[in-house]
C-alpha cells in the first residue's frame, strides 16, 4: 500500500486528485492540505512514503517542498501540473498522463520503490 499526502494550489484540483484515490485500494490518502496550511510537523508525523504535490507556473513553491521531503527519510515526491492538454506527472521525468490509472500507477511505483 502507498501512503500518501496530498499538497495543492487549486482546491478544485485538490478534490479531483483526492477523488480518484478514493477508488484505489492499494493507496491510503493520508492527509491533504494547500500550501498555505502544509506544516512539515503536520507531514512529519504521518510518515507518507509517496507526497503529492501540485504545481502552478509561476510558483516558487516547489522549493519549499522539496526541502519538506529531503527531511523525511523514505519519502518520494510526485509533482503534478495540469495543462491545457491533460494532466503531467514528474517522478523522474515528465509523462502526459492519458487517465486516472497513469497517475494511480505512478504513486504506486513511487511507494514501491522508496526514496
Amino acid at each position: 500500500m502507498a501512503d500518501v499526502y496530498l499538497i495543492y494550489q487549486n482546491r478544485l484540483f485538490g478534490d479531483v486528485v483526492r477523488a480518484i484515490l478514493a477508488t484505489h485500494p492499494e493507496i491510503k490518502l493520508l492527509g491533504a492540505a494547500d500550501l498555505a496550511h502544509v506544516t512539515a510537523c503536520d507531514v512529519a508525523a504521518l510518515t507518507p512514503a509517496v507526497i503529492l504535490f501540485e504545481e502552478v507556473d509561476g510558483s516558487p513553491a516547489i522549493a519549499g517542498v522539496d526541502h519538506l521531503v529531503a527531511g523525511l527519510n523514505r519519502c518520494r515526491l510526485i509533482t503534478l501540473r495540469a495543462d491545457h492538454d491533460g494532466m503531467r506527472v514528474w517522478s523522474g521525468t515528465w509523462q502526459e498522463t492519458v487517465g486516472p490509472g497513469d497517475l494511480v500507477d505512478a504513486i504506486i511505483d513511487a511507494g514501491e520503490a522508496g526514496p
